[in-house]
């Protein structure tokens, strides 16, 4: 990747991070402080995928990792680069992204499986304390996260012995993996059959959670009803959209890693790249759109942001108005 191409990446980068600012916190704060009280328990899944989602394009954005096919490699180019000084310490940083993105991926499915089971065994559980159902979902990300840092210290591979063909002429700021064999038919293997796995079980449980809400729309008060329907169409379109926009072009990505060589594989890589770290920020509008709790909370921050600028505009002209009527006073007691 020449040097012009990696500038003009790093400001598509920067830029994508300002809109990644202006939304996510905000969507973060009113999930916290205007959520309803039918709602507040599968908030806190919502706010999970979030706030995963929120720090990996945080480490991201900070690092600037850029693929350097055909070499399996990566180079830190962003701001905190220089502070990563050694070959391990990019590559911990790396995998902490890494573990993000996988974890995001798995909140998903941890609340179509809550919202699926909340459903269809309501009188088994209802004797079963919340928190469990938060401890049992800190030990899947904790199992993810050991998993990939297993994996990928097993696939890494110090640039002293990578294949000198493939690697660029300065190896300043980069980290590799092992080009081939079997250490990337694994990893490559266990991402794109987690990436299938969870898009089928996140499509399967919502559609046996919208059989179980048609089978109980009998027991349920009509409102009640409504409710759960709503929420499981919104649950499905921010998901469908985290499928599409993440889930889809990071399993291309990984295709491309496992074949380097390919035609254009660094810059389809990084375009890929591009819209899986932009899909967190849709993700926060559509959340913001479509739960009509957050659509009215933001609504009411903007009013009370325009009755402000108002306000500080309203005051503005005032003194404008005061100068220009106190101006001929002060001349006519010049003149007598």
């Amino acid at each position: 990747m020449d040097d012009n191409f990696s500038y003009f990446y790093s400001r598509i980068l920067d830029l994508s991070a300002a809109g990644s600012i202006a939304t996510k916190p905000l969507c973060i704060y009113i999930i916290i402080t205007r959520t309803p009280k039918y709602m507040r328990t599968v908030s806190y899944f919502i706010l999970n995928e979030l706030l995963w989602n929120t720090i990996g394009n945080a480490f991201y954005t900070l690092a600037h990792p850029l693929p350097m096919m055909p070499a399996t490699c990566f180079r830190m180019d962003g701001v905190i680069a220089h502070l990563l000084t050694t070959e391990e310490h990019r590559c911990i940083y790396f995998i902490a992204i890494v573990v993000t993105v996988l974890n995001c991926c798995l909140g998903f499915v941890t609340t179509f499986a809550f919202r699926y089971v909340t459903l269809a065994f309501h009188s088994t559980i209802s004797n079963i304390h919340t928190v469990w159902a938060y401890v049992l979902c800190t030990l899947f990300h904790l199992i993810t996260s050991i998993v990939v840092v297993v994996l990928f210290l097993m696939w890494r591979l110090p640039i002293s012995e990578y294949p000198q063909g493939d690697l660029p002429e300065s190896t300043s700021n980069l980290f590799c993996f092992h080009p081939q064999g079997v250490e990337i038919n694994i990893v490559a293997a266990v991402f794109l059959v987690y990436f299938f796995a969870s898009t089928l079980i996140v499509f399967v449980l919502a559609g046996l959670t919208l059989r179980e809400l048609r089978i109980q729309k009998h027991l349920m008060e009509r409102r009640t009803a409504f409710l759960q329907r709503a929420m499981l169409k919104n649950l499905t379109i921010i998901t469908g959209n985290a499928l599409l926009l993440g889930g889809l072009p990071l399993s291309v990505v990984v295709f491309y890693i496992y074949n380097g060589h390919l035609p254009y594989a660094r810059k389809i890589t990084s375009g890929l790249f591009l819209i899986t770290l932009n899909f967190g920020t849709l993700y926060a509008i559509l959340i913001l759109c479509l739960f009509k709790a957050y659509r009215r909370a933001v609504a009411n921050i903007v009013k009370s942001l325009l009755k402000l600028l108002e306000s500080v505009v309203g005051a503005g002209q005032s003194s404008n108005i005061i100068s220009s009527n106190s101006a001929p006073y002060v001349v006519n007691n010049v003149r007598y």
